[in-house]
């Protein structure tokens, strides 16, 4: 009996695939992306294939498409799974719309009347020159709007642009009293330069221009407000925006901002408008009563004491004072007038006066200039000057001109 061993077939060993580490599965994930070249055992079921767990490291497959079907609400949401609707987008431009209200059948229409009526009264109220209410915020805002216009035209520092309120208030303040100490200062200047043009008269020099002359008169009204201005200086520098509008006769003209002075002159000319179209019939009268007698004086022509308001609210006066006092005001500026007459008629009938002196020429003559052109400025003064040459060697100046100015409120030109 033979023994025999009976060889066992051989079988191959087949490797069982194991799944990798995380770190591993980080160095292969971009592999996993890509189209895999060269695998080894078990990198399938790494990257999610054979039916292997996927790895947390590996993307989300994303989800199989799925037919749309209609979002039903449940309780206040919608079912799981459905497709979300798209919002309508809002149109927010030029801005929002402001919701409608329904009214009822009952409700009355808003009536544009108390509108109009606010605008009329306004611009009845400003055509007079009425003034804003003491304290209120027309006052502070005007005082505001001029410091900052002074600003940006180089005459006030401005502040510094991280400054906060109360450092903006303090740097404001300050920069204001250097600007009127500036002022005072300059009708020191002006004292000493007046001085030298009447010491060159006085020695035998030419006699004086029609611009030294104003210079020299408004340095004379500087100086007489010099001390009460320097008293609102240093006791209540915080009152005098509110002197700029209710008393700016006692503002020097050197502590006067570019603003400010805008706004006194516009306040002017409507107040002179409003009493040439309150008394144009009175103006008419004076007029006739000077055709009827050419030799009439200015005390005939001012008979009345609405004569004297009416020629002296178109010169600018005030509105206060007694009759003789009305007629000293009237009679001083005319002479005034006439003795700038006689400069003009030498300096070629006032051809060369620029835009603000022939204005400011006008205005102390009392011609209304709202809405007329440089050339009809112009026109407006020759015939002044004419009717004023021709009449010349008139026994009463004031009286000539009074006719001149109630032709002008009149509107005989």
């Amino acid at each position: 009996m033979s023994l025999t061993y009976k060889r066992p077939p051989a079988t191959l060993f087949t490797p069982q695939p194991r799944p990798l580490s995380y770190a591993a599965a980080q160095r292969y994930r971009p592999s996993c992306r890509s189209e895999p070249r060269l695998l080894r055992p078990g990198f399938a079921s790494a990257c999610g294939g054979g039916g292997a767990r996927r790895p947390y490291s590996t993307p989300v497959p994303p989800p199989p498409p799925t037919e749309k079907t209609d979002a039903t609400a449940v309780d206040g949401g919608t079912l799981p799974g459905a497709p979300r609707t798209k919002k309508q987008k809002v149109d927010l431009h030029p801005a929002p719309v402001r919701p409608k209200t329904a009214a009822g059948p009952s409700a009355p229409k808003a009536s544009s009347k108390p509108a109009v009526t606010a605008a009329a009264a306004t611009a009845t109220t400003g055509s007079v020159g009425a003034h804003p209410a003491a304290g209120s915020t027309g006052v502070v805002a005007q005082a505001k709007a001029d410091v900052e216009d002074a600003a940006q035209h180089g005459i006030l520092k401005p502040p510094p642009e991280d400054a906060g309120r109360l450092m903006r208030l303090w740097h404001q303040a300050k920069e204001l009293f250097k600007f009127y100490v500036r002022g005072l200062k300059l009708i020191h200047t002006n004292r000493k330069r007046a001085n030298a043009m009447r010491e060159r008269v006085k020695n035998g020099g030419p006699p004086l221009t029609r611009w030294e002359t104003r210079f020299v008169r408004t340095y004379q009204e500087d100086a007489l407000k010099l001390i009460p201005f320097a008293l609102i200086i240093l006791i209540a520098e915080e009152a005098i925006p509110l002197v700029v509008v209710y008393a700016p006769f006692l503002l020097p003209s050197t502590c006067i901002l570019p603003s400010q002075k805008e706004r006194i002159d516009a306040k002017k000319r409507e107040k002179k408008a409003a009493c040439a179209s309150a008394m144009a019939d009175i103006f008419e009268g004076i007029r006739q009563r000077a055709l009827a007698d050419s030799s009439a004086d200015s005390a005939s022509l001012l008979g009345s004491r609405t004569d004297l308001v009416a020629v002296g609210g178109l010169l600018g006066h005030s509105a206060y004072g007694w009759g003789s006092l009305r007629v000293r005001r009237i009679q001083r500026h005319l002479l005034q007038v006439a003795g700038d007459d006689a400069l003009l008629l030498k300096e070629d009938m006032g051809k060369a006066l620029t835009l603000a002196e022939l204005q400011e020429a006008l205005d102390e003559r009392g011609i209304l200039t709202d809405g007329l052109s440089h050339k009809q400025r112009q026109a407006r003064l020759h015939w002044w000057l004419t009717q004023v040459s021709q009449h010349s060697q008139a026994a009463d100046p004031v009286a000539r001109r009074i006719v001149l100015v109630a032709s002008s409120g009149a509107g005989r030109f």
